[in-house]
């Protein structure tokens, strides 16, 4: 698994920001879906647990979450944000769900695949661990959009270099377009699509969210030669993000957040 956020202060902060911006789709997604009350539910890549608890508030005390995180910090992060009592974290593999059984009702995943090495693999094993009739609904992006509008420069450098450092790092940085063909390679029946992303411009918009994402990333940009912390300047980033977009009057975008969920018949 390669994995880009190594700063732990940097990724517990990262985490925590990504849950506030993409939760309000993840859980819009995962209701189309189908999670209803009752299900047992493998969240994969639980990080800091911000899918696992809109699962557990989806199923209800009669259902339960496991989530499956290989850093045993983020897990941690996650028992400490989490008081839900169906909730169950665990440290582990989500490439091989070595250890992991196969009696769920349904597995769920933000924004983990494009960090594995076979992510194909991955969606075949994440079906194997659920019942005759479990769902497997997992959310991913396009990195590579425009994430203001107008592109101002400092949004324009400061994107470049975030999108340079994950292609040299071998992170897949549009893994959400190609989740329909990923399914069907992987075996799994023709998933039902779901594309939507936050936007929003004045004081409210979230250029804070990407300043603390691309923030995470310099250690990756200064092992790989992409920039310097003191290029990317991150104390100053979000500042002058906004600023820009206020100045041009302009609007801050999410990534597109694909959503891909299909019914496992065996």
């Amino acid at each position: 698994m390669i994995y880009p956020f190594e700063d732990r202060v940097a990724e517990d902060q990262r985490l925590v920001a990504q849950g506030q911006v993409f939760d309000p789709l993840t859980r819009r997604l995962l209701e189309r879906a189908g999670l209803v009350a009752g299900m047992r539910v493998l969240d994969l890549g639980s990080g800091a647990g911000n899918v696992a608890r809109l699962a557990a508030d989806l199923v209800g005390p009669g259902g339960a979450v496991v989530g499956v995180e290989r850093d045993p910090a983020a897990v941690e992060l996650a028992r400490r944000r989490t008081d839900a009592a169906n909730v169950e974290y665990r440290v582990g593999d989500v490439q091989t769900l070595d250890g992991i059984e196969s009696d769920f009702d349904a597995v769920v995943g933000r924004l983990v695949l494009m960090y594995l090495p076979d992510p194909v693999e991955a969606l075949r094993r994440a079906a194997s661990r659920l019942r005759p009739g479990g769902l497997i609904c997992v959310h991913e992006a396009d990195l590579t959009y425009a994430p203001a509008g107008p592109l101002t420069p400092t949004w324009a450098q400061a994107h470049g270099y975030f999108l340079a450092a994950l292609e040299k790092a071998g992170i897949e940085r549009r893994l959400g377009p190609a989740l329909f063909t990923m399914f069907r390679v992987a075996g799994l029946p023709d998933p039902e699509l779901l594309v939507e992303l936050f936007v929003a411009g004045g004081p409210a918009a979230p250029a804070w969210a990407w300043a603390n994402v691309i923030a995470a990333t310099v250690p990756l940009m200064e092992l790989h030669g992409v920039a310097t912390r003191a290029e990317v300047d991150p104390p100053t980033l979000a500042d002058r993000l906004l600023g820009e977009t206020l100045a041009a009057d302009g609007c801050v975008l999410g990534p597109p957040m694909f959503g891909a969920w299909a019914t496992i018949r065996r």
